[in-house]
């Protein structure tokens, strides 16, 4: 049986990487549960909401705590746009294709505008003036447009800049990643540029940045497990790596594609089930194995259990301060969950069972917490990062507990990567 627990926390800054770590170890990739026989398709964000298409139609919806779908919503107006895969949403402009062209529809008073084409360099009428003559003469001239289309857009550097997928001339083969770049007159964009540095001699496609750092994208080179997979390639900052293949589940011997990163949640499409699906990530705790029923018996080997995004626990031995011994090597898990942001702050708080007297297991819970922060702090964590206290036997994760196993689970350590307003409330 698989326990799922999930606390949505706000939208930050994301990094494609923590992300990525957060979900390589104990959890597995399913298939949403709003699928349907009909194909899913151009998973987006929408006012930092997931979108995705279906059967012709535009789909936001929000995240439950399982970190799947909920709250389905048709968006009428986007519906008749004609939208094709992917579109991508920066402050009021959505940029989207359709039959291979870019459009541009602005969001005012809550109503799109009509779409109007992408101003392009070699892709519009361009107006040339002619010099050296009494009579000033102009003509439009024409330049020729690439038959290729232009598809899944994806929008970077503050909406300076745009990713897209083609074919276009000069390209390295097959389907590549594309961008342009706006002019400063704010309405045109410069002529196309390729990305030799993701591009492969096979088909590229779906480009998505997550937190303007980690560039993801859909390929099926050669090093792919099989058919098309997920890559990443670290934009900017240290250790810009050459593509590389995402991490964890994200990819499969099926077709893996559309990656994208919606409340810190991971999704994507693939057809693992033979039809092109959602999938996402699911998270599970798994049940503490079986003990006697007395303190004296030898307690259950708990592993460090990750809850959601923002805790971790561990799990205590039967009236000591003392860990299970098996933690000794799991303090290195909790050192990368602390410093996935190095600025985080965190609270540890322990707990006893509901065994004792109150202010016994008061006392014991703070030391419990002590070991905790101390262990930490010699591994190289700040101090002034991190806060500790007890809380002897409130908040029971097993209310009246009568067996050893679900006394296990009250006698714990939690550590909480704190908000910026709960930070503030601590001091």
């Amino acid at each position: 049986m698989k326990k799922i627990v999930f606390i949505l926390s706000c939208m930050l800054a994301v990094n494609g990487n923590a992300v990525e770590r957060s979900f390589q170890d104990g959890y597995t990739v399913e298939p949403s549960r709003i699928n349907t026989k009909e194909a899913e398709s151009g998973l987006s964000l929408l006012k930092n909401k997931l979108a995705f298409s279906r059967d012709g139609k535009v789909y936001v919806a929000t995240l439950n705590d399982s970190f799947d779908i909920k709250d389905i919503k048709e968006q009428n107006d986007l519906s008749l746009l004609g939208i094709e895969g992917q579109f991508a949403q920066y402050n009021n402009q959505l940029v989207y294709s359709s039959k291979g062209v870019l459009y541009c529809v602005t969001l005012k008073n809550n109503v799109w505008s009509n779409p109007e084409k992408l101003m392009i360099d070699g892709f519009m009428a361009s107006r040339e003036q002619e010099e050296g003559t009494t009579f000033i003469s102009r003509r439009w001239t024409y330049k020729k447009k690439p038959a290729a289309g232009m598809y899944n857009p994806a929008f970077a550097n503050k909406g300076k800049r745009i990713y897209f997928s083609s074919q276009l001339e000069g390209g390295k083969g097959g389907s590549d990643i594309w961008y342009i770049e706006r002019k400063p007159d704010n309405k045109t964009w410069f002529a196309p540029k390729n990305m030799p540095d993701v591009n492969s001699d096979k088909n590229e496609d779906f480009p998505q940045l997550v937190g303007d750092t980690m560039f993801y994208f859909t390929s099926d080179r050669s090093d792919s497990l099989k058919g098309n997979n997920i890559y990443k390639k670290l934009m900017k900052g240290k250790n810009v790596h050459t593509p590389q293949l995402a991490m964890g589940k994200f990819n499969s011997d099926a077709d893996d594609k559309n990656f994208v990163v919606a409340e810190k949640t991971p999704f994507l499409i693939s057809n693992r089930a033979g039809g092109d699906d959602i999938y996402r990530p699911n998270l599970f705790v798994p049940e503490p194995e079986p003990v006697d029923t007395t303190p004296a018996d030898t307690t259950p080997q708990l592993k460090v259990v990750r809850k959601d995004f923002r805790t971790c626990i561990f799990y205590f031995e039967y009236d000591k301060t003392s860990m299970i011994d098996s933690y000794e090597a799991e303090f290195n898990y909790i050192y990368d969950f602390i410093n996935e942001d190095s600025t985080s702050v965190v609270k540890i708080t322990g707990y006893t069972d509901e065994r004792g007297s109150a202010d016994y297991n008061l006392t014991l819970s703070k030391d419990r917490a002590g070991v905790v922060f101390d262990r930490l702090v010699k591994m190289g964590i700040d101090p002034k990062r991190m806060r500790f206290n007890g809380a002897g036997k409130a908040n029971p994760i097993v209310k009246n507990a009568t067996t050893e196993a679900d006394h296990q689970k009250n006698r714990r350590v939690e550590i909480v990567k704190l908000e910026n307003k709960e930070t503030k409330n601590e001091k």
